[in-house]
């Protein structure tokens, strides 16, 4: 195995380097422009989703956009970033709000889409880009592509690597058998995940709130504990975007190529980290946008891309909060450790607290992308196969609890720093090589229909203004 994952990190150390990132970068930035700065329209989007729409659908907006943060803002929005910041300096952090701006559109463009070419099959609305590259492009073949990568990612990242996060998070907290765990979280996930995406949805439109206020909550209490030192944090990371972690060394004298090198990895590491962590780009959210009661294809796609606003409002705190905890230049600290004494410092609060929104955050993303994953296969074979998927679903969760460590969760694949048991580092390097067989058809997609998505969004917003 060991020489399998060698062979698949080198793979993903090409792919999701400087190609991927200029790819998804680049495309959003087109798009910025080319539809007039959407962005702009972000706060008038967020109180357009809790607004109920007449419109056909399954589910409501306000639902689809739940399921849609919830699959998005996993561990990876805490560890992650910690991770990002650990390895690239405070400037990282910058670098991850400057692409979640631009990954914006891309969600917008990707939801929009697939509302606009959705079908309904077995009683539900049901699309996504496998639907889209399908009718629209006729290229049944790519669409297959997405779809097999998409049942793959639902399998490693959302069923046995969030399923592993929950039963370590425990195992290292209090102590707990993590194969217990596993068992534990698989039922729960069976509670939500038999009743389809009504009923995830449903528990989606309160957790997410839920684990959202008590993580703000303890997060803002760190920052007010550590208030006069906020200046200086957010100088370390609009500063350290250019110059990454080489300035921060307490080394005289840093060259100007070393200063140039470290700034580029810093902004690698906080637009990958944004890549990974919003999805845009990847197509996910788009499955879950297709099932939204909604009049306009374009007002779902503006509802759909404020998770990303959401995601990355999450990564900037724990950003802004591992800065603040100063500790993040020790050579010999791993994301876990770093999160840790960074929210111990909220007195009786701060660890529970991180403890269970790392779980809420991994609970949220697994049953999110167990509905990803049975639509993909309905996509391939059909809604026969759908209650056959739900159970394999939640043997794999029970499988993923007993993987090993997976405190390194991060957007790279097992750095050697990182303690991380075998089994785990090659579901992840699993898991972002499926990535790529729906990140590259899906941007595809993307520009070949963006002449279309430039027309419709033009008229919508003519609309929206009036």
């Amino acid at each position: 195995m060991q020489q399998l994952l060698d062979l698949i990190n080198v793979l993903n150390g090409f792919i999701w380097g400087p190609p991927m990132i200029i790819l998804i970068f680049g495309l959003g930035i087109y798009f910025t422009f080319k539809l007039g700065f959407i962005q702009k329209y972000t706060f008038k989007a967020i109180a357009l989703s809790v607004r109920k729409d007449a419109g056909e659908g399954t589910v409501s907006s306000f639902g689809s956009l739940a399921v849609m943060i919830g699959a998005t803002v996993g561990t990876g929005s805490i560890l992650g970033v910690t991770t990002a910041v650990a390895e690239g300096g405070p400037g990282a952090v910058f670098w991850m709000l400057v692409a979640g701006f631009f990954n914006f559109v891309i969600k917008y463009c990707e939801c929009a889409a697939a509302v606009k070419y959705r079908v309904r099959r077995d009683g539900e609305y049901v699309g996504g880009p496998m639907y889209v590259m399908a009718r629209v492009l006729k290229m049944k073949w790519l669409a297959v592509i997405f779809a097999v990568g998409t049942l793959c990612m639902a399998l490693s990242a959302g069923a046995a690597l969030q399923a592993n996060s929950i039963a370590d998070v425990l195992r290292e907290g209090y102590g707990l058998n993590p194969w217990l765990m596993g068992l534990g979280v698989a039922v729960l996930a069976a509670i939500v995940t038999v009743g389809g995406v009504k009923r995830i949805a449903a528990y989606s439109q309160w957790l997410v709130p839920i684990m959202g206020a008590m993580y703000l909550f303890i997060a803002l209490a760190v920052i007010a504990m550590n208030f006069s030192r906020v200046p200086h944090a957010l100088w370390a990371i609009v500063s350290g975007a250019f110059t990454g972690k080489a300035a921060w060394g307490g080394v005289a004298g840093v060259s100007v190529s070393a200063l140039f090198t470290a700034a580029l990895n810093a902004m690698g590491l906080g637009v990958s980290r944004s890549v990974m962590s919003t999805e845009a780009g990847l197509g996910s959210a788009a499955i879950a946008a297709a099932a939204a009661k909604t009049r306009s294809a374009c007002k779902m796609g503006i509802i759909s891309a404020t998770s990303v606003f959401w995601t990355v409002f999450i990564c900037l705190l724990s950003g802004l909060v591992i800065v603040l905890a100063g500790n993040w230049q020790d050579p010999n600290a791993f994301a876990a450790n770093l999160c840790n004494s960074a929210f111990k410092t909220v007195p009786y609060l701060g660890t529970p607290v991180l403890i269970f929104s790392l779980i809420i955050f991994s609970f949220t993303t697994l049953i999110g992308w167990s509905y990803y994953g049975e639509k993909a296969l309905q996509f391939l074979g059909g809604g026969k196969w759908s209650m056959a998927w739900r159970i394999f679903y939640i043997l794999v969760c029970v499988l993923g609890g007993g993987l090993g460590t997976a405190f390194s969760l991060g957007w790279h694949i097992a750095p050697d720093a990182f303690e991380v048991g075998l089994s785990t580092r090659f579901a992840w390097g699993l898991a972002v090589l499926m990535m790529t067989l729906m990140t590259l058809p899906n941007v595809y997609m993307l520009w070949r229909l963006r002449h279309k998505l430039q027309s419709e969004t033009k008229r919508y917003l003519h609309h929206l203004m009036k």
